[in-house]
């Protein structure tokens, strides 16, 4: 196929060469399969959080037992992230040109090893390159995890499938903080937090290895809608990849996308450090199983966020996604600036309740953004492309994640703790704006 013979799609239109026929109900054998190979995958993809996010919680105990200060410690951070970045930009068109679910195994069996090698380490050098080894792995997920999901259900419904496969990774991240706190306490040692969260990882690959198909092809049933002529069986080659990368509609979307997972990561990241640092060193000052509760909040957020608007939207801008990400973006801006003051606000009576209000809203804003964001390969690209797309997406945003690691530690170093929260609010507000122009 040649790249003038791919589709391309207008973002929030359907233009006559999609428009669907009327689509028969699906059959209770479809519904069944759609159920089981959508959840075994999300919750795959839930647990896959067990095993990278992970190192937020056991980051401040690390640091200390090595004596790194933030900006050593963000080197291990950068590297997992422009791992994971180079990841992205291969994975989702290896799940599109072979097997998504393949992809996926490989990549949480690897992401457990990596976790055991990293707990087992000593040194600076091992902790970033095994580290770096598990943002490989890690990045095995997401974009391969999209093409299961555009390949199980109509375009129609992908805002809505979309919003909740996104749930699954923050309701991953939420549980895995506590988790691992509960470890790292309960070991007497930061090792704990790699070492017991990956086994749940474990177990769940082994149950969608039996669970899961890649399509209702392959699981002998026929779609009961139109595909629209997307040709999702031809397998992606170079010149398809390369017109995912280039396409001019795509380029805003890369770059928004780009500079929120900076600041989603920066959360990620650093607010459990944050919060559990002394108020006399520029802190919270709250206990390591508090700062850990509250630090979910950013993945509670994310879930409710996930959900609620991808329903927005699909619903109330009728598939048109820049309103949601523009919006969203500016409000996620406002609740940092407010987070980084809250400091200030602990010993008032509505002190607690202030931090906690704008942790869940500035994690859930800036996390939930990902579900209009990556419903605009399917939206752009077409069906065939979905994983191509959506991995090339997810590169940018980790190539922009990197920018939390080192840089942002250099940051909190020289500037302090609540500096840093208030930087990614002004970073917030302008990717914002520039979300805007993906309406043209």
């Amino acid at each position: 196929m040649t790249v003038e013979a791919l589709p391309i799609r207008r973002v929030g239109f359907e233009p006559p060469q999609v428009r669907r026929k009327a689509a028969t109900p699906p059959s209770a054998a479809m519904r069944l399969w759609q159920m089981r190979a959508f959840f075994s995958m999300a919750v795959l993809y839930l647990f896959y959080y067990f095993g990278k996010k992970n190192i937020g919680v056991a980051a401040g105990a690390i640091e200390q037992s090595l004596g790194l200060s933030h900006r050593q410690f963000g080197w291990v951070l950068t590297a997992f992230t422009l791992t994971y970045a180079l990841g992205q930009f291969l994975n989702g068109f290896l799940g599109d040109r072979y097997s998504p679910k393949r992809i996926m195994l490989i990549g949480a069996l690897g992401g457990v090893a990596a976790n055991v090698l990293f707990g087992l380490s000593h040194t600076l050098v091992l902790f970033v390159v095994f580290w770096a080894i598990n943002g490989y792995f890690s990045s095995m997920g997401w974009a391969p995890g999209c093409r299961i999901l555009c390949n199980w259900f109509p375009e129609q419904r992908w805002g809505w499938w979309m919003g909740l496969y996104n749930f699954f990774p923050y309701f991953g991240g939420a549980l895995v903080a506590p988790i691992a706190a509960y470890s790292i306490e309960r070991w007497g040692g930061w090792q704990g937090a790699f070492f017991l969260p990956p086994l749940f990882l474990a177990g769940m690959a082994a149950l969608f290895a039996v669970l899961c198909k890649d399509s209702p092809q392959q699981a002998g049933i026929t779609v009961p809608w139109d595909s629209c002529g997307d040709q999702t069986h031809t397998p992606a080659d170079a010149q398809a990849y390369w017109h995912a990368f280039s396409h001019r509609r795509m380029m805003v979307p890369y770059i928004v996308a780009f500079g929120a997972n900076a600041i989603r990561w920066g959360l990620l990241h650093w607010i459990i450090l944050i919060l559990q640092t002394p108020a006399v060193e520029g802190g919270f000052g709250l206990a390591l199983t508090r700062a850990g509760w509250i630090g979910s909040l950013v993945d509670w957020g994310g879930m409710f966020f996930a959900v609620s608007l991808g329903v927005l939207s699909d619903r109330l801008f009728r598939a048109r996604r820049w309103q949601t990400i523009a919006l969203s973006m500016v409000a996620a801006g406002g609740a940092l600036f407010v987070l980084s003051r809250s400091a200030a606000l602990l010993d008032s009576p509505i002190g607690l309740l202030v931090l906690c209000a704008s942790v869940f809203a500035s994690g859930g804003l800036i996390q939930g953004i990902h579900t209009p964001l990556f419903c605009l390969p399917g939206d752009i690209l077409g069906q065939r492309l979905s994983g191509t797309g959506a991995g090339i997406m997810d590169g940018w945003m980790y190539v922009g994640a990197a920018l939390a690691g080192y840089p942002l530690g250099w940051w909190l170093d020289t500037h302090g703790l609540t500096s840093g929260i208030a930087l990614l609010g002004t970073v917030s507000i302008v990717f914002g704006l520039i979300a805007i122009a993906i309406r043209r």
